[in-house]
């Protein structure tokens, strides 16, 4: 499966296009990754988007290891979504999620802070799957929400500024996934008109229309 495909998905969802594809974007080898990593504090994971900005341009690079893209190769999380490629999934989604997003904004020459590209990133995942498992006539399991937002642990390597982003990401998000989850259980179509108008917001206004939800 192509990351491309993971692209277009959320496109689909969020009525948003861009010029680019991200497979032209993507590097598999961590050692390239290392390489173009200057963040302040690189760690060794299986997904980061790299980002060097001049004054004229926006350098881009999507690092998805070798890993994370057999399982989804072996077996398309699109038409057969198990225990054997979830984790994999929600890796590919978070790393088109912040190429799209980032790609998206730039085209109307919007900056995005961290916070906000991992906000969207969890949201992302929690969308992906809710709408893949519909389309398989999958059970939504009730557990979904508790294992995206609950069950998953921070890496020890982040430092004090890069835990608290994900923590509060983690948080707004799971807030607003579980009011999407309540609200919209049978009333799909309608989700996806809140989505895309979450999805346009800035920052400040993705946190004060979660915090207007209670």
């Amino acid at each position: 499966m192509h990351l491309h495909v993971l692209q277009r998905q959320l496109q689909a969802i969020y009525e948003v296009t861009v010029d680019h594809n991200v497979d032209d974007f993507l590097i598999t080898d961590a050692a390239v990754a290392h390489a173009l990593d200057t963040s302040i504090n690189p760690r060794s994971v299986n997904e980061k988007l790299l980002v060097r900005e001049s004054d004229t341009d926006l350098h881009l690079s999507l690092y998805v290891d070798q890993d994370v893209l057999k399982p989804l190769a072996q077996e398309n999380p699109l038409t057969s979504l198990s225990d054997d490629n979830l984790t994999e999934y929600c890796i590919a989604v978070e790393g088109v999620s912040h190429f799209l997003y980032l790609t998206w904004n730039a085209g109307y020459q919007r900056s995005v802070t961290l916070m906000e590209l991992e906000l969207q990133a969890e949201v992302d995942k929690y969308v992906g799957l809710s709408s893949l498992l519909r389309e398989q006539n999958s059970h939504i399991p009730d557990g979904l929400h508790q294992w995206l937002f609950e069950k998953m642990n921070f890496d020890s390597r982040l430092n004090r500024e890069q835990l608290e982003r994900y923590r509060c990401a983690n948080q707004y998000a799971a807030k607003y996934c579980w009011w999407l989850e309540q609200r919209y259980v049978r009333q799909h179509p309608e989700m996806f008109q809140e989505l895309r108008r979450f999805y346009r917001k800035t920052q400040d206004g993705k946190i004060r229309m979660i915090n207007s939800y209670g």
